[in-house]
């Protein structure tokens, strides 16, 4: 059902882009509004979303947009994760007039920025089986990552924390650098420490989006991690295309 709702709003997005065949401003930013209106179906729901369209005239009447960007704030993934901020660039898209459809984008990039606030949202409340982990507690710093908890033991939570950088898993994964990173306090290895370590890394799951990603850097900082790349919104606007009514 979800995806068969995904479809139906890029069928919306591809008709919105689709509608600037000679247009002027007024209508791009009608086109905008459209693509907006169709943004929680495609990507989820959020705090607000916002779509500028840029082109000179001429080449707009023709078909081809040189970019249309989205931003959105505070969006929530599938995975139910929020997301601070999604930005999305495509560039060089050209559409068929006449059978309103899109032949082909360009390049696609995006930027997705989430808060330790998010993840702490995220990850509270989950524990391996058999085992009562509490007071788990996510801190981004520059170039690290460090979840702390408590593991009760005799019926005593005895702190423990772990500290370590992300790296990539292309295409679209990041992990907790196993050969870097740090336990203090509580000794903990084996299962707890997996999960805790997995749950984490499954936070920042892109693959959860409506198009293949690539992640090609990412960057923590103070309160925050952001990761960029690419995206592959090909086979999503084929199969969209596909769907729509002959």
């Amino acid at each position: 059902m979800g995806e068969r709702i995904r479809r139906g709003a890029f069928l919306v997005f591809l008709a919105g882009l689709a509608a600037l065949c000679g247009c002027t401003r007024t209508v791009n930013r009608t086109a905008e509004r459209k693509i907006r209106d169709v943004l929680p179906d495609l990507l989820g729901p959020a705090r607000q979303y916002r779509a500028h369209i840029d082109g000179l005239a001429e080449r707009t009447v023709a078909g081809k947009l040189a970019a249309v960007t989205i931003d959105g704030e505070d969006v929530q993934l599938p995975n139910g994760l929020l997301v601070d901020q999604i930005h999305l660039e495509l560039k060089g898209i050209d559409l068929d007039t006449k059978a309103q459809r899109v032949r082909s984008v360009r390049e696609a990039r995006f930027t997705a920025t989430v808060g330790e606030n998010s993840l702490n949202e995220f990850l509270a409340g989950e524990a391996p089986e058999g085992e009562t982990i509490q007071k788990l507690r996510l801190t981004l710093n520059p170039g690290r990552v460090t979840l702390s908890a408590e593991r009760v033991v005799l019926g005593l939570g005895v702190p423990f924390s772990f500290t370590g950088p992300l790296r990539l898993l292309p295409p679209r994964r990041l992990e907790l650098d196993p050969n870097r990173f740090v336990v203090v306090g509580l000794p903990i290895t084996g299962k707890p420490l997996q999960f805790l370590k997995e749950r984490f890394e499954n936070s920042l799951d892109l693959s959860v989006l409506p198009f293949p990603v690539e992640i090609t850097s990412v960057a923590t900082t103070q309160g925050k991690v952001t990761l960029s790349g690419t995206a592959d919104v090909t086979a999503l606007l084929r199969q969209a295309q596909e769907s729509r009514p002959k």
